[in-house]
C-alpha cells in the first residue's frame, strides 16, 4: 500500500468525482486499518523531493489532520493515539519532518512547520521531544536562507501551539534571541524577515521575563518598530500586528515608547497601504479596549500599588489622534469602489473613534 501513496494522493484531488472518491475511501480505509504504517507513508511521501507537490501537500495535510482537530474531545483523542504509538514509529515520523524542513520547495516546508508544532502541542506537556526546540535552534545557524525561513515558521507555531509553562526560560531566551535576530537579517532577506516577525506575534505571550528586563524589552521594541517601516507591505503589516499584541499585552510597559509608537501609525495611516493603516488603526482600538477594561473595573481610583493603573495614553494623545482618525473617515468616498461590508480604512477609523469617545468619557 505505501507503494501506492503517491497516486493515492494526486487521485484524492482529481477533478473526476469518482476517482476523487475512490481514492479518499482507499485512505481511509490505509489509515484505519494501519495507522503506524500511514503515517509513515505520509510523512515520507512529506520528505521525498522527488514527489509531485501536490502529492506532498496533501500529504502533510492529513498528517496534521491526524494530529489535531477543533473539537476538543477529539483533540484529546488524536492526541491519545498519538502518544500511544511506538516510539520508534514516532522517531522515524518526526525525523522526516525535521528532515522536510531542508526542502527546496516551500509548500512542503510549511506543511511540515506546522505539523511538527502539531506534535510538539502533543508531547512537549508530557515532557516528551526535549531536544526538539534545541534542533530547530541549531538550523537557524544553517547557511541556506530557507532553512533558516522554515525553522522560524516552526518555531512561531510552536508558540502558538505549546503554553509558555512547558518551556524553559532558558529556551524562550534563545527562541527570542533567534526570532529577534531573524527580524535583523543582515542578508537583507524579506522571506527570513517575514518569518521572524510573524514568529514574534506568536512568541510575545513567552516573554513576560523579557518585557519585564528594560535592557531586552527596549531591544525588542526597536527592531519591532524598525520593522514596521520595511520596504516589504507584508513584514510592515505583520510588525503592526505584534504591536496589537504588544499593546493588550504588556499595556502597563508601553509609557516611554507612546511618543515614537504615535508617529509610526500616524505615517502608516496616512501613507501606507491599506492592510498596514488597517493594523495601525488597530493599534489604537486596541489600547482603548486596555483603558476601557480598566477604567471599568477601577474607575479612576488609582493607588500606587494598583495592579495595572490607567496611563491615559488616549487622552494624552487626543489633540493629534482625533484629527488622524477623522481623515480616515474621509476616505470613505474613495473606498466607495470595494465590496459592500468589506472592512477598510473609513470602517476602521470610525469604530476606533467611538472607542476613543467611549475611552475618554470614562476618565
Amino acid at each position: 500500500m505505501a507503494v501506492e501513496i503517491t497516486q493515492i494522493l494526486l487521485n484524492a484531488q482529481s477533478i473526476d468525482a469518482t476517482v476523487r472518491k475512490h481514492a479518499e475511501e482507499s485512505l481511509a480505509q490505509y489509515q484505519d486499518q494501519n495507522l503506524p504504517s500511514f503515517l509513515l507513508s505520509l510523512s515520507g511521501e512529506l520528505a521525498n523531493n522527488e514527489k509531485p507537490v501536490d502529492s506532498r501537500k496533501l500529504a502533510g495535510l492529513i498528517l496534521k489532520n491526524a494530529l489535531d482537530a477543533k473539537e476538543q474531545h477529539r483533540k484529546s483523542e488524536l492526541a491519545q493515539r498519538w502518544l500511544s504509538l511506538d516510539v520508534s514509529v514516532k522517531a522515524q515520523v518526526k525525523g522526516f519532518l525535521l528532515q522536510t524542513l531542508s526542502s527546496p520547495v516551500p509548500d512542503a516546508r510549511s506543511t511540515a512547520s506546522q505539523v511538527i508544532a502539531k506534535i510538539a502541542g502533543i508531547e512537549l506537556p508530557q515532557q516528551q521531544w526535549p531536544e526538539l526546540i534545541g534542533v530547530l535552534l541549531s538550523n537557524i545557524h544553517q547557511l541556506q536562507p530557507h532553512v533558516k525561513q522554515a525553522t522560524l515558521e516552526t518555531l512561531g507555531y510552536l508558540c502558538e501551539e505549546v503554553s509558555h509553562e512547558v518551556v524553559d526560560q532558558d529556551q524562550v531566551n534563545k527562541i527570542l534571541t533567534a526570532v529577534v535576530q531573524g527580524m535583523n537579517a543582515f542578508d537583507g532577506n524579506n522571506d527570513i524577515r517575514l518569518a521572524a516577525t510573524r514568529a514574534l506575534y506568536n512568541a510575545l505571550g513567552f516573554a513576560q521575563a523579557n518585557f519585564s528586563n528594560e535592557m531586552e524589552r527596549n531591544y525588542i521594541m526597536r527592531v519591532v518598530c524598525e520593522a514596521t517601516l520595511s520596504t516589504e507591505v507584508k513584514i510592515r503589516q505583520a510588525a503592526f500586528e505584534c504591536l496589537v499584541a504588544i499593546s493588550s499585552t504588556y499595556y502597563e510597559k508601553l509609557s516611554s515608547y507612546m511618543q515614537d509608537i504615535f508617529s509610526i501609525t500616524a505615517k502608516a495611516v496616512k501613507e501606507d497601504e491599506e492592510p498596514v493603516a488597517l493594523q495601525a488603526i488597530e493599534f489604537w482600538s486596541s489600547i482603548c479596549d486596555e483603558e476601557i477594561d480598566i477604567l471599568d473595573e477601577y474607575g479612576n481610583d488609582f493607588t500606587a500599588d494598583s495592579d495595572v493603573p490607567c496611563y491615559y495614553f488616549i487622552k494624552q494623545a487626543l489633540p493629534a489622534l482625533v484629527p488622524m482618525l477623522l481623515e480616515c473617515l474621509l476616505k470613505q468616498e474613495e473606498d466607495q469602489d470595494q465590496d459592500e461590508g468589506a472592512w477598510n480604512i473609513a470602517m476602521a477609523g470610525g469604530t476606533c473613534l467611538g472607542l476613543v469617545a467611549r475611552t475618554v468619557g470614562m476618565t
